[in-house]
């Protein structure tokens, strides 16, 4: 009787699966590594050098198929790369390429760093907008550059980064115009050009992108205006705040001018108004919804005010700020803060903003912490930067992990990071052509690769391009996860046309995630192929595929002719007499060793077969 067993043949799209790809341009010098399996070994060793017949070289030993490596490489170098098994550093993956670009002509010429304290530094690298150049780069703790935008491939070639995803991808806008692109300034999604974008987009967990579109509606001229205005109707700039779904179709939205009297105004920007330009009235600058109090919270600059909106029945929970521009004020503006930008919420559901005090007497700039009660707004904390880094407009707050806070003071080419006891622990400056240069936003990140990871498959052999696995019902693997963005994946099993087979979603508690597909109760279709897909839950992009071809072999068949005979027992002689590599094909008693006893349970097999 002939036996039977079915295995995996896989194929897989070998190039595609190295990480840099090779030749690739890339403009960040923080790499991450990875490559396909090498069949029979559990480490590897990555070699890295400038030159290609690998003379000089750096060699890192790496438990899995992936790194993030541990130094930044050098701009403007092109690198050659290969990894080899450690089991037996003969057998090599073939070697690859890729150039770090050179900092682009428009790089700042003077990045300063006047204080660290490394001891209370909160890890990680620095997410700038150079909002005066117009691109966004990213600095490490020494203000040493790791990576740039491609400025060339937005709107007005100019781009700010408002946010960076766990996807590995980052949210930004350029004159009127919003995107969420990745690492290498590639466009991934576009807001439709109906909308007039300023100061800030940002993505929510639901794949759904909130913005702040300029709306202008004609209306009388305050009595603040100049009396030449008083006769027709200006145009007044208000603001929508639109969310839409990643078709570019609208979810919610919320206009200043439905919701908003318009005798709630600043007299300032009546009396300055001359027929030019627009009214300009709400100037509002930063928006974000909340998941935990189902709320959209929004800052309106040029209404010194902060209002937080229910979500689902749009009604204003509360505004807090200047009552003097409120009708109907509901609390009293004891935090006393004016043209405040950068709204957001800490971990503990408080406030945290820039408070520019513009037109205070006296002006000051400040870090601010406020939570609100139904008794109103209370100041937790706050860090009054010094008369230098005044900045009338732009400026953030960010609450670190370690509890300090990162502060950008805006046109003052300035960042901070201070403690809780308002310590100064980190101090960056920025020039160009020895002027300031105004920062927009500044986000501290762990590192520029959230999404990356690699796996592998049990018990493969076979070479690179045609792996070969026995199906005992299941396919058993590791996941290596490096991406600190990441909070699971998905995976899913296709036949050659495409259709579906299984899927299924792969919980992570660890760096390293060990994982299994049952096979068993599938319809498994001999000489098929199919393909295995594994992406993270928040990036369907980043997916990792090997291509199955199902075969079915017969046990004990060493040389695939469909017969078990004499000739197979000859064949596996040699093959243990010459020594070649290990396969699991040629393990008849599945020991792990291929020996005289395989040729004894082969011979056995035959001669049952002839009885």
């Amino acid at each position: 009787m002939k036996n039977f067993l079915t295995i995996v043949i896989i194929s897989i799209t070998f190039c595609s699966n190295f990480i840099p790809s090779n030749y690739k341009e890339i403009n960040y010098t923080q790499v991450f590594f990875s490559w396909p399996q090498i069949t029979n070994s559990d480490s590897y060793i990555l070699i890295l050098s400038e030159d290609e017949n690998f003379i000089q070289a750096d060699t890192s030993f790496v438990s899995s198929n992936s790194i993030l490596y541990p130094d930044f490489l050098d701009w403007g170098t092109r690198y050659f790369w290969k990894v080899c098994s450690q089991t037996s550093i003969e057998e090599c993956l073939s070697s690859n390429e890729f150039f770090i670009n050179s900092l682009p002509e428009y790089h700042a010429d003077q990045i300063t760093i006047n204080t660290i304290n490394e001891q209370e530094y909160a890890s990680g690298i620095n997410i700038l907008d150079f909002e005066s150049i117009g691109y966004s780069l990213a600095v490490d703790k020494y203000g040493e550059p790791v990576w740039y935008t491609k400025k060339e491939n937005f709107n007005m070639e100019q781009i700010t980064v408002t946010q960076f995803l766990e996807n590995g991808n980052f949210v930004g806008f350029s004159t009127g115009r919003g995107y969420e692109f990745n690492i290498d300034s590639d466009i991934v999604f576009e807001v439709p050009n109906e909308y007039s974008i300023h100061h800030e987009i940002r993505k929510t967990d639901n794949d759904t992108y909130f913005f702040i579109d300029a709306e202008i509606e004609y209306h009388p001229c305050p009595i603040e205006c100049d009396d030449q205005f008083s006769d027709f109707p200006v145009p007044w700039q208000g603001d929508r705040f639109v969310e839409i779904n990643s078709l570019g179709e609208i979810v919610w939205d919320w206009n200043t001018f439905d919701e908003i009297s318009l005798n709630e105004y600043n007299p300032l920007y009546a009396q300055i108004y001359n027929g030019v330009t627009e009214l300009d009235w709400t100037h509002s600058n930063s928006v974000f919804y909340d998941d935990n109090t189902e709320s959209v919270y929004v800052s309106i600059r040029n209404l010194s005010r902060i209002t937080s909106i229910d979500y689902m029945s749009k009604q204003i929970n509360w505004n807090i700020g200047e009552e003097d521009f409120m009708e109907n004020p509901i609390f009293l503006d004891e935090i006393n803060f004016s043209q405040q930008h950068s709204v957001q919420l800490t971990e503990s559901g408080n406030l945290i903003f820039f408070d520019n005090a513009r037109y205070q007497d006296p002006e000051f700039s400040r870090c601010v912490e406020v939570s609100v009660d139904d008794s109103g707004p209370i100041l937790i904390w706050e860090h009054v930067l010094p008369d230098s880094m005044f900045t009338g407009s732009r400026g953030e707050c960010d609450r670190l992990s370690n509890g300090n806070s990162l502060i950008t003071a805006g046109r003052t080419g300035n960042v901070l990071e201070v403690n809780s006891n308002n310590d100064v622990t980190w101090h960056l400056n920025v020039k160009n052509n020895g002027y300031n240069v105004t920062i927009y936003r500044t986000e501290r990140v762990p590192n520029l690769h959230p999404n990356t990871f690699s796996y592998i498959i049990d018990d493969l052999t076979g070479d690179n391009e045609n792996y070969i696995k026995f199906n005992n019902g299941y396919i058993n693997g590791r996941i290596y996860n490096s991406g600190w963005g990441i909070e699971g994946f998905a995976y899913k099993l296709l036949d050659e046309f495409g259709q579906e087979v299984t899927s299924g979603n792969i919980s992570i508690d660890s760096e390293v995630v060990d994982y299994q597909i049952d096979l068993s109760e599938l319809n498994i279709i001999d000489n098929m192929f199919y393909t295995l897909s594994i992406n993270p839950l928040n990036n369907i992009l980043n997916s990792k595929d090997f291509i199955f071809y199902l075969q079915e072999f017969i046990f004990g068949d060493i040389n695939n002719d469909s017969e078990v005979d004499i000739i197979d027992i000859i064949d596996l002689n040699n093959l243990i007499l010459t020594g070649n590599d290990f396969l699991w094909i040629n393990d008849i008693n599945y020991d792990l060793n291929v020996d005289i006893l395989d040729i004894i349970i082969l011979l056995n097999i035959i001669l049952d077969d002839n009885n």
